[in-house]
């Protein structure tokens, strides 16, 4: 029988060696081509197109140690006259909060991660339409392995399945596998962007 918590260890330790190697410039690069793809959905796909025009408020995250850069389209959102929500970590929970400028309004928290400060307000997660939702590597199933505190998975999880927002996960081609290893407490992302 395979150890999941083993593979998924052994899975994050190749992704992020690998990830070790971008450039800023490569890194750049890539969250405009994530960009461009996003914009390429929204033409071909129809029923997303509608989501997309229908949501006022779009979670996003702000990348650190070789995630892919979402800072193009998180600008492209809010262009397009919608709320952008990053991630604050609080104890073993994670919540979303609104930000007009993230070069303003993110300070460093939990993890070195720029988040929003804990003067802000929480966004109430009803009014969450899309997550663009990062990973360490998804498979074309939607499966999804994350850094491995399960922050995301407790955040979706909290929200009854039918009131959930529409979860993109956002990959660069080598984080693409055949197959990521699942639990029960994992939940798959309903749309992969792989750049």
């Amino acid at each position: 029988m395979i150890d999941i918590a083993w593979e998924k260890a052994h899975i994050r330790s190749q992704i992020r060696e690998q990830r070790k190697f971008l450039s800023e410039e490569e890194l750049a690069s890539c969250g405009k081509d994530l960009l461009n793809e996003f914009k390429a959905i929204l033409k071909e796909d129809k029923n997303f197109k509608k989501t997309f025009e229908k949501a006022r408020s779009i979670a996003v995250y702000k990348a650190v140690r070789g995630e892919l850069p979402c800072d193009a389209l998180a600008d492209y959102i809010r262009n397009s006259g919608k709320k952008t929500l990053y991630p604050r970590v609080e104890g073993d929970d994670m919540e979303f909060v609104k930000i007009g400028n993230p070069g303003k309004e993110l300070v460093p928290g939990n993890f070195g991660i720029p988040e929003p400060s804990s003067k802000l307000p929480a966004a109430d997660n009803k009014d969450i339409d899309i997550v663009i939702v990062p990973g360490i590597a998804f498979d074309e199933e939607g499966n999804r392995l994350g850094q491995g505190k399960g922050y995301y998975d407790r955040w979706i999880g909290s929200i009854e399945e039918s009131k959930r927002p529409l979860l993109i996960g956002v990959c660069m081609r080598f984080q693409l596998m055949s197959e990521v290893p699942s639990e029960t407490s994992d939940i798959p992302v309903d749309m992969l962007l792989c750049i």
